[in-house]
């Protein structure tokens, strides 16, 4: 604030400025000679009245000190008009143990509090496909510049680039033991990668269009990929070969994916339709037809019960996969749904658009969050096997790395 200063300036006649001997409630004035600072939990308690959300929000991070005094005006905030503030004070909370404070937390999902860690450049073209190894260290990513790239996803860090594909790499997928690297490219071949070496141990060719998707198997031995020719193949990875072909679909198959026991099948295609077979015998035990557009994504959650779906309809559809009938249509995203992913504990939904990931409670449907930060369209995401890391790619080239501050 400014004021104007007559010709013989007087304390008095300052209004900007205290006075010897008043009373200043944890200001930004200068402190006079005599006056009293209204600190300590006195000082914090006035400013998480202000008005201001900043000094609100200031006064929280304050608060953390003060012992259980502290956490008691921090877990009054959570109650606050601000939503920002509200945020603030789940962050301050969330690794205190206090059983208190765990109750009061217990309806948030930590996901609430996801936001963008860091952002990774190395790859010159669109990323395509991302996946984290096992114990959640290390990030493989691919794209449009026909590199596969190995991350320290701790230390944000790029370990090494793997090359062999001659054109843009489409997918990518891991063994269970974290060992093998299998990847799917537009040059219509799948390479499987020995990741102490970072060679290529076998080229399987069969397709006869690009291969968009691959897939293996909890067993770790048996591949299925899904490709532009319209078919689905499964393949015996150890021995590079291919086992069976499935037909069904009338366009280009754009994902496939396992049930976590590993018996069902599922693939999404371009003629709008899900289609579920029995991996042993090859048949087709589903069809789901709900989508007014190609489905582009899906995902199956743990228990095997529930798939969820992806369309250039912008919606995301869930099925039952014991009856075979909708459960629900989330509406939200303003673009394609390129990517979906369910956490392990089958809780969480996880979404990819234009610009925009979403996060879902699967079991009721409620929006968690939106967390924006990309240019353009995602085209994939990952989950860490704990759910505290989320990573991102798309047409910007580049990988958002999320997670709690």
């Amino acid at each position: 604030m400014m004021t104007t200063q007559n010709s013989n300036p007087s304390p008095s006649h300052s209004r900007a400025q205290p006075r010897n001997f008043d009373v200043v409630l944890g200001g930004h004035a200068p402190m006079p000679l005599g006056s009293v600072v209204l600190g300590g939990i006195a000082g914090v308690k006035s400013r998480l009245a202000s008005v201001s959300v900043p000094q609100r929000i200031a006064a929280l991070r304050e608060a953390i000190a003060y012992g259980s005094a502290g956490i008691d005006l921090i877990l009054e905030a959570l109650e606050d008009e601000s939503g920002k503030v509200q945020r603030a004070a789940r962050l301050l909370l969330w690794r205190i143990p206090e059983p208190r404070v765990q109750e009061a937390l217990a309806g948030y999902s930590h996901y609430q509090l996801f936001d963008c860690l860091q952002t990774l450049n190395g790859h010159g073209q669109p990323v395509t496909a991302l996946v984290i190894s096992p114990d959640g260290q290390t990030l493989f990513s691919t794209g449009g510049d026909k590199t596969i790239k190995v991350w320290d996803l701790i230390a944000g860090k790029e370990k090494a680039t793997l090359k062999a594909h001659t054109q843009l790499v489409s997918s990518l997928t891991l063994s269970p033991d974290g060992k093998t690297l299998v990847s799917g490219s537009r040059d219509k071949t799948i390479k499987a990668w020995d990741l102490s070496t970072g060679k290529v141990t076998k080229t399987m060719a069969g397709h006869i269009g690009y291969v968009n998707s691959v897939a293996i198997a909890p067993d770790g031995n048996t591949l299925v990929s899904g490709s532009q020719d319209t078919s689905i193949k499964i393949w015996n990875l150890a021995q590079g070969k291919e086992l069976r072909t499935l037909r069904g679909h009338t366009n280009l198959v754009d994902a496939v994916a396992m049930s976590p026991d590993g018996k069902l099948l599922a693939s999404c295609s371009w003629d709008t339709t899900i289609r579920v077979w029995d991996l042993e015998t090859g048949t087709q035990i589903w069809e789901f037809i709900g989508h007014s557009a190609r489905v582009l994504s899906f995902a199956i959650s743990p228990d095997g019960k529930t798939l969820v779906s992806g369309s250039l309809d912008t919606r995301i559809k869930v099925w039952d996969l014991v009856t075979g009938k909708a459960i629900r249509t989330l509406e939200g995203h303003w673009g394609w749904v390129k990517s979906l992913l369910i956490s392990k504990d089958g809780k969480t939904l996880v979404s990819a658009s234009y610009k925009a990931i979403k996060i879902w409670n699967l079991e009721s449907g409620e929006e968690i969050q939106t967390l924006n930060g990309h240019l353009d369209l995602i085209n994939t995401i990952a989950l860490s096997a704990d759910g505290q890391t989320l990573v991102s790619g798309g047409e910007d080239n580049a990988i958002g790395i999320w997670g709690v501050p």
